[in-house]
């Protein structure tokens, strides 16, 4: 199983960003049915026709859960981020360190340095410093704009 983007993304996330939620939506329905996490995981980002703001959010957090626990990177970073910030759930920084961790060990740039300031600054987790630089040096290495900003800024590399 891939944990992380593939082209089924890259082509989602063109339809997505044109509008064309139909057409986004008719990509990954099939991949959905039988049970592809990164699918799941798409599906989570929008709305369907006619279903309410509260199903909606219900429904979107049930499929990040769910591609979370089939080991999808970017779900599992997402449902950190849930967790880090209480968005659709409670403030719980022990769990979002742990999502990170998961997301970062599997090679997911956002997740890496995610991971590395909670161990940088220890939310969630006990501080690490050398670890918490190493993380974000692979973040940025990865691509990771954000990560490449934060290591020109910090002093203490």
């Amino acid at each position: 199983m891939d944990n992380l983007p593939t082209q089924l993304s890259d082509r989602f996330s063109i339809l997505f960003d044109a509008g064309d939620l139909v057409a986004a939506f008719s990509l990954i329905r099939d991949a959905v049915k039988v049970g592809s996490a990164e699918a799941i995981f798409l599906s989570s980002t929008f709305s369907r026709p006619r279903e309410s703001i509260g199903e909606f959010e219900k429904r979107s957090l049930s499929e990040v859960e769910l591609s979370a626990a089939m080991g999808y990177a970017p779900a599992q970073y997402r449902l950190g981020c849930y967790l880090q910030f209480g968005d659709f759930v409670d403030v719980d920084s022990v769990e979002a360190a742990r999502y990170f961790e998961l997301a970062a060990k599997a090679g997911f740039p956002p997740a890496m340095y995610e991971y590395g300031l909670a161990l940088l600054h220890g939310v969630g987790l006990q501080r690490n410093h050398d670890e918490a630089i190493s993380w974000i040096r692979s973040s940025a290495e990865g691509g990771d704009n954000t990560a490449a900003e934060f290591l020109e800024n910090y002093r203490d590399v």
